[in-house]
């Protein structure tokens, strides 16, 4: 590939992150008219990134056939950090501050692309808004479609926006009532 058609896709890339960050801006301003708690905002994020989420695992999956199956809180945050969050949001991830037993953590983004383009008001942040719940919301949903229940949420802090997880359960696969295995 040429170098000028490798700088087209790298600019149209750059293009459509920052059209995305702008309307994710845009539909967060009209949610906050609309549902004026900025609690309920928050919920609503978290939905719709669970929602993304629960499709975004099938997708994974289909692209990363060598990711081992995750057995432990360790495992599912390796490969969260190291391929997941840089495929989907193309940041480093990292995480830390574990507690024992390994059932809850934290993954910090260096950086985040929703918020390189928008300074969320504080008064808004303490009346509960979460800007990046939709990331939280993401990763819940994605680790309920591989049958684990974690409860996610998300707080930015300047440059970082910091991710808590805890696990709560493994999910049983069930066959509807009247079906044997």
């Amino acid at each position: 590939m040429s170098k000028a058609i490798k700088q087209n896709l790298a600019d149209s890339k750059k293009m459509s992150a920052e059209l995305f960050c702008l309307t994710y801006g845009a539909m967060v301003t009209e949610m906050l008219k609309d549902y004026e708690d900025p609690k309920d905002v928050t919920i609503q994020l978290d939905k719709m990134g669970f929602n993304m989420g629960t499709r975004l695992a099938d997708d994974f999956l289909a692209k990363n056939a060598n990711v081992p199956r995750c057995v432990d809180t360790r495992q599912i945050a390796d490969v969260l950090c190291r391929n997941a969050i840089p495929c989907y949001l193309g940041v480093s991830a990292t995480a830390s501050s574990w507690t024992s037993g390994d059932r809850e953590f934290t993954i910090t983004l260096e950086s985040n692309p929703l918020t390189e383009l928008v300074q969320v008001p504080t008064n808004l942040v303490s009346a509960g808004l979460s800007y990046s719940q939709l990331i939280a919301g993401a990763i819940r949903g994605a680790l309920e479609a591989v049958h684990f229940k974690v409860y996610a949420s998300a707080t930015d802090s300047g440059a970082n926006t910091e991710i808590r997880i805890r696990f709560d359960q493994v999910l049983k696969d069930s066959l509807p009532a009247g079906e044997d295995d």
